[in-house]
């Protein structure tokens, strides 16, 4: 199924290309090699032998259904799958976030793959210039390996950093009441309309870089994909307006010469939003990377001591105006150092790794599970009251009493944990430190009363 949708992809999107020509075979446009090319990097499994057979036959009836003659049409689809073979290969040199333009360095390394696709696209295809309006070898091959850089350069970003339907539409999602959040975000696309309309009244060769503060704005703005989209949408409405005369550039004495420096300098505005957009990505990533490592524990995934207290402060103060319920529990691995000293620290951390999703699995979105040292955990449960925090509490203990950590001796690792329950009804004096306390008391009476057991604070 996924190879007939190959074919299908390359066969609509060479009929859309074939739709943009204002002479013999050079396209204004020409989607299908850059759509093929994302789909083969993006879905491996489609890149064997029968995945690009259906992409050359995409090619070929697209172009016998608009009139094409066999000799030519074979000739121009072995060029187009040539490349688009040569961009597969090479994006397997580099890595998956690169491919998805996420590192400060991926957008040259998209320039130097589209580069090397576009010049072997550009031998096997620039010889067919002689037959179709008596031009040289090189002129055809400049003329197809420019038309191809800058296809590539322009939409296979876009196939590259598509984030899914269901993520596009949380991305792109519409808030009912405009807000001037809303209004501030949106003005990088208001910024780009106007530029385009002020290259369209002022014309000359200069208007095609009145969009690239715009595009550099939405780059430093909206997400990797958007920017791509923007990019690809202004480049692709110069490509067509530019040559259809909706933007005067001058006077041209040689079309073939003014169409390479038209589509190059496009090619090349087209490379500075998406390197912004990339480094932007990048730098995000690691800060979202960095602040992971602050409020997570490494070795279990809870949340560290630090990210517990300030998110369980943030919980505590919502609830705190209109005096909701709150409960607090203490957690404790028993015998925690006999497992060490007996089996060693790593099936002590095996234990520790174990123990957080038996627990997480009883917890509620809201709930807050922290490791605040050693084997000690605790649980914030928001507007949660005291039955229900024992009976959580309960179940939790169930759950690390039936669990088991394989050793590498292949003897199963037993563990059991002690609770301390305790809730309270917030108000502007309750405080974090309160509560663990009044739950450690539990806790250390659990452990005393003979562990694996749960035990409620009372006053």
């Amino acid at each position: 199924m996924g190879i007939l949708i190959v074919g299908v992809v390359v066969f609509a999107a060479s009929l859309l290309g074939i739709l943009t020509r204002p002479v013999g075979f050079l396209a204004n446009v020409w989607p299908a090699n850059a759509i093929l090319l994302g789909i083969m990097v993006r879905n491996p499994r489609y890149a064997g032998l029968a995945g690009w057979v259906a992409a050359f036959i995409g090619y070929v009836a697209a172009d016998l259904v608009t009139g094409g003659t066999w000799f030519i049409t074979l000739w121009l689809s072995a060029a187009n799958t040539t490349g688009a073979i040569t961009g597969y290969l090479l994006f397997q040199l580099v890595s998956e976030d690169d491919r998805k333009l996420q590192h400060s360095v991926s957008a040259l390394y998209l320039f130097g793959i589209c580069l090397a696709a576009a010049a072997a696209s550009g031998l096997v295809g620039g010889g067919a210039a002689n037959l179709l309006f008596d031009r040289n070898f090189r002129t055809g091959f400049t003329l197809w390996s420019v038309a191809e850089l800058v296809n590539n350069l322009v939409i296979l970003p876009v196939v590259l950093t598509f984030p899914g339907f269901r993520a596009l539409s949380h991305l792109w999602r519409l808030s009912g009441v405009p807000s001037v959040a809303a209004l501030r975000r949106s003005a990088p696309c208001v910024a780009l309309f106007v530029s385009v309309a002020a290259g369209v009244l002022m014309g000359g060769p200069g208007a095609i870089a009145f969009p690239i503060p715009a595009l550099l704005w939405s780059a430093l703005t909206y997400s990797l994909f958007t920017t791509s989209v923007l990019t690809m949408l202004s480049c692709i409405w110069l490509l067509l307006a530019i040559p259809a005369g909706l933007v005067d550039m001058g006077t041209q004495a040689d079309l073939f010469r003014s169409l390479d420096s038209l589509r190059l300098g496009i090619a090349l505005m087209a490379l500075g939003p998406l390197t912004v957009a990339s480094v932007n990505t990048g730098r995000k990533n690691l800060i979202a990377r960095l602040q992971h490592i602050a409020d997570y524990d490494v070795l279990t995934g809870a949340l560290s001591r630090s990210a517990f207290f300030e998110r369980g402060q943030a919980s505590l103060d919502e609830l705190i105006p209109t005096r909701g319920n709150i409960a607090v529990l203490m957690l404790d691995l028993d015998y925690f150092k006999r497992i060490n000293d007996l089996h060693g620290h790593g099936a002590g951390d095996a234990a520790l790794k174990a123990f957080f999703p038996l627990v997480s699995k009883n917890l509620g979105a809201d709930d807050l599970f922290g490791r605040l040292g050693g084997e000690e955990f605790a649980v914030l449960m928001p507007a949660t009251a005291l039955a229900q925090a024992t009976a959580v509490a309960e179940r939790i203990r169930m759950s690390v009493d039936a669990g088991e950590v394989s050793m590498p001796s292949g003897t199963p690792l037993k563990f059991t944990v002690s609770i301390g329950v305790a809730a309270f009804e917030t108000e502007p004096s309750t405080s974090i430190d309160a509560m663990l306390a009044a739950a450690d008391k539990a806790l250390y009476k659990a452990k005393a009363g003979g562990r694996n057991r749960v035990l409620v604070h009372t006053s």
